[in-house]
């Protein structure tokens, strides 16, 4: 039994894990129409390996922070998973460093709408580009700060969450799925907010 892996939070990132959640394989796809290549991607990768639905004991998945867009097509696609009676697990990119025990981190990504995405432990925030400046001049270990992939703020940080799973991805996955882990999608923003006129 396998476990399948999506992020749809920003670009795609998806992958099959064994029952260890050591990465059987996984593929970065450079693409903002997730859902135009999204099940051609994961049929072409289980059947590479000799693999179809049948083998999945569940689906782990990013719940965001991440595009409008992106956090619907991946809910749809966990949706229809539950709806065959598999299991799904999701968690949010924003809390990988805290799940790793690391607690001083700030996450930070862009939030679309010139603003900026700022979490810790105890807070969030939407910055403007003059608030993250003043935010990012008052940080003083710079290796605390992360992002989710290559992005625009990815030269202001030292940590990749993408990249921790990517590189070691069984401390996270097994604390998700053994913590029953099923997070709401998040966006930056609520929808009030998000649809108000300008």
């Amino acid at each position: 039994m396998i476990y399948l892996f999506i992020d749809t939070s920003h670009l795609l990132h998806f992958g099959i894990l064994d029952e260890n959640f050591s990465w059987i394989e996984d593929v970065v796809v450079e693409t903002k129409k997730t859902s135009e290549v999204l099940h051609e991607n994961i049929h072409s990768l289980l059947s590479k390996h000799g693999l179809d639905v049948s083998h999945i004991k569940g689906l782990i998945s990013i719940a965001g922070p991440g595009s409008y867009t992106g956090m619907r097509v991946g809910e749809g696609f966990a949706q229809v998973f539950e709806l065959d009676d598999i299991e799904v697990f999701s968690f949010y990119s924003s809390d990988i460093p805290s799940i790793l025990g690391q607690d001083s981190t700030h996450w930070m990504f862009p939030a679309f709408k010139k603003e900026y995405y700022i979490r810790t432990n105890e807070e969030e925030k939407l910055l403007s580009q003059t608030e993250f400046d003043a935010f990012y001049s008052g940080i003083v270990d710079k290796s605390q700060l992360y992002t989710h992939g290559v992005n625009e703020l990815s030269a202001y940080c030292e940590g990749d969450t993408r990249d921790v799973l990517r590189k070691n991805p069984g401390p996270v996955f097994r604390k998700v799925v053994s913590e029953r882990m099923r997070q709401r999608p998040y966006y930056f923003r609520p929808l009030h907010v998000e649809f108000k006129k300008s």
